[in-house]
């Protein structure tokens, strides 16, 4: 195929015109028809399927050309006759047209007289085997005229030069390649080489990442434990009194587009008091509410003189004709339950950040029952609408509204009402049926908060069920908040918070845990 594309004029001509042959072709004494010519021809009788005889007598075709016509004669099945007499083929050449016929079956005559054959090459060919190819007057052979042999010793000295030029090119390709060669491996090195540094940097940055979350989980442990500005003893002191009429102005008159929320004990405005601007909340308390103002008045005074970066700081109240209002600091990324309801389409929380609200919300729950060493307070209402998140998705607990006092409270004692208040489905059994308060009644409320942070679902005692149901039949993943794509270490967190969970709702108040054994659990 290289041969065709590569042929000249001549060459070509001769191509198409064996090529386009059909029964007999003479090409008898052609001038300057040699080996290259026969290349040519023999080309042509690969593709021929309708040629039947050939003449190419008294050329000057050598051992090259007829080692080209016998290539040609072991695909060609049509060609019946050649005569290849008068030429310049020696025994090289005899030997391959030999070789070529004991596989031709459709070559019924060959003449191949007046060449150069020796004893050798006409025994070559009498020894085929075939018995359909004639051979006309192969005896009849000849010496090589000093012409001839001129015109031989030329083809050779020809063919030796080009033999020389091609393996000179041969041997510039060759350098060529050895050094592309020695490119791509040098690339492949230098490859290499990028690689193992980039798995060095990837390594690096690991290192550094995981040192920097350490520091800042130590920061964050350091930061919790510290009550916001300063000890617990320096806000022993009366919670501040503002003017009801600053509140107003602040709340354009408690206006609609100043409020934020609505609940049991009132409204929650949004506002920012006078002097250096300070954000913050306003709780105007309804009518019904101020019944139990006076009621628990005292413990919420009590509780506001200390500051947990888990509680939600009251900063004043206003009280003036029977309007009572509680200013706290404003969280600036609403409840838990809101952000779990992707309220105003904000982002899903990660599971790390479900995960630090539980602990904040269990952290803020331990100091509310162990800040007092005379007494232990109760929450009473505690809930995702009551746990509110900061700018940085640190959690508060808010809402004291139904606190109540019991001194010298233990595990095993309970202090009993008769109006049991708060929200159904964080209710515990005991409290909800029997009105018994013990300093696992808030657990309880924290295991259904636990559930809620899980599934992002309301919370129902029919979550408590079918979470029950998906830990025994090992379907947890199937009760996920959709918008949790747990990794490996994630889910497995994932299910020591449910099986957490599943304890603080335990229905034997003796069976839940505590809060102080709730933060060992869920770590710093």
């Amino acid at each position: 195929m290289t041969f065709v594309l590569n042929m000249n004029q001549r060459q070509r001509a001769l191509y198409d015109q064996v090529k386009n042959a059909s029964e007999g072709l003479n090409l008898d004494k052609q001038q300057i028809f040699g080996d290259a010519e026969t290349q040519a021809v023999a080309e042509a009788l690969k593709v021929n399927t309708k040629l039947t005889w050939l003449y190419l007598r008294q050329n000057q075709i050598g051992d090259p050309g007829a080692q080209a016509i016998a290539e040609a004669l072991r695909v060609n099945t049509r060609l019946t006759g050649l005569d290849l007499s008068a030429n310049q083929i020696g025994d090289v050449g005899a030997n391959a047209i030999a070789q070529a016929i004991k596989v031709n079956k459709t070559l019924t005559w060959l003449h191949l007289s007046k060449n150069f054959l020796t004893d050798t090459g006409i025994t070559t060919i009498r020894q085929t085997g075939n018995t359909i190819c004639k051979l006309d007057n192969l005896d009849e052979q000849r010496v090589p005229s000093p012409a001839e042999w001129a015109q031989i010793a030329a083809r050779v000295v020809a063919n030796v030069a080009e033999i020389q030029q091609l393996r000179s090119e041969i041997a510039a390709k060759e350098q060529v390649l050895a050094a592309k060669d020695q490119e791509l491996a040098t690339n492949v090195q230098d490859l290499q080489q990028l690689r193992s540094n980039l798995v060095a940097k990837d390594q690096g940055l690991a290192t550094k990442d995981l040192k920097l979350q350490s520091a800042l989980d130590r920061i964050d442990v350091l930061e919790r434990s510290q009550p916001a500005g300063g000890s617990a003893s320096s806000f022993d002191q009366p919670i501040p009194q503002v003017p009801l009429a600053t509140l107003v102005s602040a709340t354009n008159n408690f206006a609609d587009d100043s409020l934020l929320g609505e609940g049991a004990f009132g409204r929650v405005y949004g506002a920012s008091l006078p002097g250096p601007p300070v954000a913050v909340a306003i709780k105007k308390l309804s009518a019904e509410s101020i019944q139990h103002y006076a009621a628990f008045q005292s413990e919420l005074k009590s509780l506001s003189k200390f500051r947990h970066p888990n509680i939600i700081v009251m900063l004043s109240y206003a009280e003036a004709q029977d309007e009572y209002c509680l200013v706290y600091e404003f969280m600036p990324n609403g409840s838990v339950r809101d952000r779990l309801n992707r309220k105003n389409n904000t982002p899903p929380l990660t599971w790390s950040q479900r995960h630090r609200i539980a602990a904040d919300v269990a952290r803020g729950m331990h100091y509310v029952q162990t800040a007092f060493a005379g007494h232990v307070l109760f929450h009473l209402d505690l809930k995702t609408d009551n746990v509110l998140l900061d700018a940085h998705y640190n959690a508060k607990v808010s809402d004291f509204g139904l606190v109540r006092a019991a001194e010298h409270l233990d595990e095993k004692r309970y202090l009993r009402t008769q109006n049991a208040q708060g929200t159904v489905a964080y209710m515990s059994p005991e409290f909800l049926v029997d009105g018994r308060m013990t300093i696992k009644t808030d657990v309880y409320a924290f295991g259904m908060i636990l559930l809620e942070l899980v599934t992002a679902m309301k919370a129902a005692v029919q979550l408590k069920t079918d979470l029950r149901k998906a830990v025994k039949t090992q379907n947890v993943i199937g009760m996920l908040d959709s918008a949790l794509k747990p990794t490996e270490a994630e889910q497995e967190s994932i299910n020591e918070i449910v099986t957490l969970a599943l304890k603080c709702l335990d229905e034997d108040v003796d069976e839940r845990p505590s809060f102080g054994s709730i933060l060992v659990q869920l770590g710093p």
